[in-house]
């Protein structure tokens, strides 16, 4: 009866089982695959910081009850980061450049004159009174509406 421990059956003498190895492969794919968006979206300003968040989410869970991180899911973290990083740069540089080079701001202005039908500062300042108030600005109104002041190239308006 020696064989017999209380609550189960040892293995044969010479012979050794082992627990499955869990493997979070799905975690891992999911980290990767989402560094990859952060990289891709990079100039979108604020999708890397998304994909970026999900990717550093998902590498940390991949590495379920190791103690260590595989050097993938490091690769993932980092290049999440970085592109995080630069998302949020290029969008700091693209404010601080609209707000300081006359050239930027004519260029918004003319752009949103195109879709809008009002230059750039108008459209912030109606778009800030919409989020406190609520109440929509009339170039929003008119666009809604299907009064657009954007025509493509065909004739068809936006």
């Amino acid at each position: 009866m020696e064989q017999y421990q209380q609550g189960g059956i040892n293995p044969p003498p010479g012979q050794y089982y082992s627990q499955p190895v869990k493997r979070q492969s799905g975690m891992a794919a999911a980290a990767v695959m989402m560094a990859g968006l952060a990289v891709i979206s990079v100039l979108t300003c604020l999708g890397p910081v998304f994909f970026g968040s999900l990717a550093i989410l998902f590498a940390v869970l991949s590495k379920g009850g190791d103690r260590k991180l595989k050097g993938s899911m490091i690769g993932s973290i980092l290049v999440s980061f970085l592109s995080m990083v630069a998302g949020i740069a290029i969008l700091a540089v693209t404010i601080y450049a609209l707000k300081t080079d006359p050239k930027v701001k004519a260029q918004a202005d003319q752009s949103f004159e195109l879709m809008y039908g009002v230059d750039y500062d108008t459209f912030m300042d109606g778009m800030k009174n919409y989020y406190e108030t609520g109440e929509m600005p009339e170039f929003m109104q008119n666009i809604q509406q299907g009064n657009s002041p954007y025509t493509y190239p065909g004739g068809q308006q936006l």
